[in-house]
């Protein structure tokens, strides 16, 4: 079995970038047809919200 390590303030360890920098945020972000909303695909919380055959947009935080 391998390990894997992720970044962890406990252990010190830093990880190593596997990607370079993300050229279009955009390209993250997806538009559900249910209730007209763009959400961050890359926020499980968001994904299975809209995931929901009948759902209301996410409130915004600021």
């Amino acid at each position: 079995m391998k390990w894997v390590r992720t970044n962890n303030i406990a252990t010190g360890y830093k990880g190593k970038p596997h990607d370079g920098p993300v050229d279009d945020e955009a390209k993250h972000f997806i538009y559900c047809p249910v209730c007209g909303q763009n959400f961050d695909a890359r926020d499980l919380g968001q994904v299975f919200h809209h995931a929901e055959p009948v759902h209301q947009p996410l409130t915004i935080e600021q």
